[in-house]
Protein backbone atom coordinates (compact mmCIF):
# COMPACT_ATOMS: atom_id res chain seq x y z
CA UNK A 1 0.00 0.00 0.00
CA UNK A 2 2.64 2.58 0.39
CA UNK A 3 5.19 3.62 -2.02
CA UNK A 4 8.25 4.83 -0.14
CA UNK A 5 10.14 8.22 -1.57
CA UNK A 6 12.49 10.71 -0.85
CA UNK A 7 10.46 13.62 0.60
CA UNK A 8 12.71 16.36 0.61
CA UNK A 9 9.93 18.69 -0.63
CA UNK A 10 7.46 18.07 2.63
CA UNK A 11 7.71 19.74 6.19
CA UNK A 12 9.79 17.46 8.78
CA UNK A 13 6.86 15.11 10.28
CA UNK A 14 4.48 15.27 7.24
CA UNK A 15 4.53 12.19 4.38
CA UNK A 16 2.69 11.13 1.45
CA UNK A 17 1.55 7.48 0.92
CA UNK A 18 0.49 6.62 -2.80
CA UNK A 19 -2.17 3.84 -2.98
CA UNK A 20 -2.06 0.61 -5.34
CA UNK A 21 -4.47 2.84 -7.28
CA UNK A 22 -2.39 5.85 -8.03
CA UNK A 23 -4.05 7.97 -4.80
CA UNK A 24 -1.85 10.04 -2.80
CA UNK A 25 -2.70 10.90 0.81
CA UNK A 26 -1.67 13.11 3.27
CA UNK A 27 -0.49 11.24 6.50
CA UNK A 28 1.52 12.61 9.59
CA UNK A 29 5.03 10.95 10.23
CA UNK A 30 5.75 11.67 13.85
CA UNK A 31 9.58 11.91 14.64
CA UNK A 32 10.29 10.13 17.99
CA UNK A 33 12.23 7.17 19.07
CA UNK A 34 9.29 5.43 20.32
CA UNK A 35 7.53 4.99 17.26
CA UNK A 36 10.38 4.81 14.05
CA UNK A 37 9.40 4.53 10.24
CA UNK A 38 5.36 4.74 11.29
CA UNK A 39 2.88 6.38 9.06
CA UNK A 40 -0.18 7.26 9.97
CA UNK A 41 -2.46 8.42 7.15
CA UNK A 42 -5.09 11.08 8.59
CA UNK A 43 -8.49 10.02 8.66
CA UNK A 44 -11.45 10.43 10.48
CA UNK A 45 -11.55 13.30 13.07
CA UNK A 46 -8.52 13.45 14.15
CA UNK A 47 -7.04 17.00 14.77
CA UNK A 48 -4.12 15.81 11.96
CA UNK A 49 -6.58 15.23 9.44
CA UNK A 50 -6.04 17.76 6.18
CA UNK A 51 -9.24 19.65 5.64
CA UNK A 52 -9.46 18.13 2.21
CA UNK A 53 -9.50 14.66 2.78
CA UNK A 54 -12.52 13.18 4.26
CA UNK A 55 -12.27 8.83 5.23
CA UNK A 56 -9.38 7.49 3.09
CA UNK A 57 -11.37 4.19 2.73
CA UNK A 58 -13.73 5.84 0.49
CA UNK A 59 -12.99 5.10 -3.46
CA UNK A 60 -12.19 8.47 -5.57
CA UNK A 61 -10.53 10.52 -1.72
CA UNK A 62 -7.10 11.58 -1.64
CA UNK A 63 -5.10 13.17 -4.85
CA UNK A 64 -4.66 11.98 -7.90
CA UNK A 65 -0.91 13.27 -7.93
CA UNK A 66 2.22 13.39 -5.78
CA UNK A 67 2.05 17.44 -6.23
CA UNK A 68 -1.44 17.71 -5.67
CA UNK A 69 -1.23 16.31 -2.11
CA UNK A 70 2.00 18.17 -1.45
CA UNK A 71 -0.07 21.14 -2.08
CA UNK A 72 -2.51 20.34 0.21
CA UNK A 73 0.04 19.47 2.93
CA UNK A 74 1.64 23.08 2.07
CA UNK A 75 -2.00 24.68 2.50
CA UNK A 76 -2.67 22.82 5.96
CA UNK A 77 0.42 23.32 7.24
CA UNK A 78 0.40 27.31 6.34
CA UNK A 79 -3.47 27.39 7.23
CA UNK A 80 -2.05 26.15 10.79
CA UNK A 81 0.94 28.53 11.27
CA UNK A 82 -0.74 31.64 10.21
CA UNK A 83 -3.18 32.30 13.13
CA UNK A 84 -0.19 31.95 15.61
CA UNK A 85 2.31 33.65 13.93
CA UNK A 86 -0.44 36.38 13.58
CA UNK A 87 -1.02 36.39 17.38
CA UNK A 88 2.90 36.65 18.12
CA UNK A 89 2.57 39.19 15.58
CA UNK A 90 -0.21 40.82 17.73
CA UNK A 91 1.57 40.43 21.21
CA UNK A 92 4.92 42.65 19.89
CA UNK A 93 2.29 45.33 18.29
CA UNK A 94 1.78 48.42 20.27
CA UNK A 95 -1.51 50.13 18.53
CA UNK A 96 -2.02 52.81 20.75
CA UNK A 97 1.37 54.07 22.49
CA UNK A 98 -0.47 57.21 24.21
CA UNK A 99 -2.88 55.52 25.39
CA UNK A 100 -0.67 53.05 27.30
CA UNK A 101 1.78 55.70 28.48
CA UNK A 102 -1.11 57.61 30.15
CA UNK A 103 -2.54 53.86 31.58
CA UNK A 104 1.40 53.27 32.70
CA UNK A 105 1.53 56.41 34.13
CA UNK A 106 -1.76 56.01 36.33
CA UNK A 107 -0.57 52.36 37.09
CA UNK A 108 2.42 54.19 38.93
CA UNK A 109 0.54 56.45 40.31
CA UNK A 110 -1.62 53.94 42.15
CA UNK A 111 0.54 51.98 42.97
CA UNK A 112 3.30 54.29 44.56
CA UNK A 113 5.52 54.31 40.99
CA UNK A 114 5.87 50.32 41.00
CA UNK A 115 6.87 49.45 37.23
CA UNK A 116 4.61 47.08 35.65
CA UNK A 117 6.65 44.34 33.69
CA UNK A 118 5.36 43.01 30.13
CA UNK A 119 6.04 39.13 28.55
CA UNK A 120 5.16 38.72 25.17
CA UNK A 121 4.48 35.24 23.60
CA UNK A 122 1.84 34.07 21.91
CA UNK A 123 -0.27 36.56 24.20
CA UNK A 124 0.65 39.63 26.91
CA UNK A 125 1.08 39.11 30.26
CA UNK A 126 1.25 42.39 32.20
CA UNK A 127 2.74 42.47 36.03
CA UNK A 128 3.11 44.96 38.54
CA UNK A 129 3.75 44.60 42.37
CA UNK A 130 1.32 47.05 44.07
CA UNK A 131 2.00 48.11 48.20
CA UNK A 132 -0.30 49.29 50.27
CA UNK A 133 0.48 49.55 54.18
CA UNK A 134 3.79 47.55 53.87
CA UNK A 135 1.84 44.48 52.30
CA UNK A 136 2.65 43.41 48.87
CA UNK A 137 0.22 42.15 46.21
CA UNK A 138 0.78 41.29 42.77
CA UNK A 139 -1.76 42.15 40.05
CA UNK A 140 -1.73 40.16 36.68
CA UNK A 141 -3.33 40.51 33.41
CA UNK A 142 -3.20 39.05 30.58
CA UNK A 143 -4.10 39.83 26.19
CA UNK A 144 -3.90 39.21 23.16
CA UNK A 145 -2.07 42.29 22.19
CA UNK A 146 0.26 44.81 24.75
CA UNK A 147 -2.55 47.59 24.70
CA UNK A 148 -5.57 44.68 26.20
CA UNK A 149 -2.59 43.29 28.71
CA UNK A 150 -2.37 47.05 29.74
CA UNK A 151 -5.85 48.51 29.70
CA UNK A 152 -7.07 45.45 32.10
CA UNK A 153 -4.04 45.56 34.22
CA UNK A 154 -4.99 49.46 34.78
CA UNK A 155 -8.84 48.50 35.66
CA UNK A 156 -7.39 45.70 38.22
CA UNK A 157 -4.88 48.03 40.00
CA UNK A 158 -7.98 50.74 40.01
CA UNK A 159 -10.15 48.62 41.05
CA UNK A 160 -7.23 46.83 43.81
CA UNK A 161 -6.75 51.25 44.53
CA UNK A 162 -10.24 51.91 45.10
CA UNK A 163 -10.76 48.94 47.61
CA UNK A 164 -7.71 50.08 49.81
CA UNK A 165 -9.30 53.74 50.00
CA UNK A 166 -12.64 51.61 51.27
CA UNK A 167 -10.33 49.54 53.76
CA UNK A 168 -9.02 52.83 55.04
CA UNK A 169 -12.19 54.77 54.89
CA UNK A 170 -14.22 51.98 57.32
CA UNK A 171 -10.39 51.74 59.42
CA UNK A 172 -11.38 55.78 60.02
CA UNK A 173 -14.76 55.41 60.68
CA UNK A 174 -14.55 52.91 63.09
CA UNK A 175 -11.74 54.73 64.93
CA UNK A 176 -13.74 57.92 64.79
CA UNK A 177 -17.03 55.83 66.08
CA UNK A 178 -14.47 54.19 68.97
CA UNK A 179 -12.71 57.75 70.13
CA UNK A 180 -16.54 59.53 70.33
CA UNK A 181 -18.22 56.79 72.38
Amino acid sequence: MTNHRKMDSLTEGMALVETDDGRWFAACGPLSEETPHRVFLLKGTSADILPALGLVDEPGQGYGSREEAIAACRAWLEAARLPVHWRELAARTEVYPERNAWYLDEIARLTEDAIPLLLCGSEVHAVVTAVQDGIEQLIDAAGNTPDEAIEILYQRVYAWYRHQETIQSRASDDTTITTSS
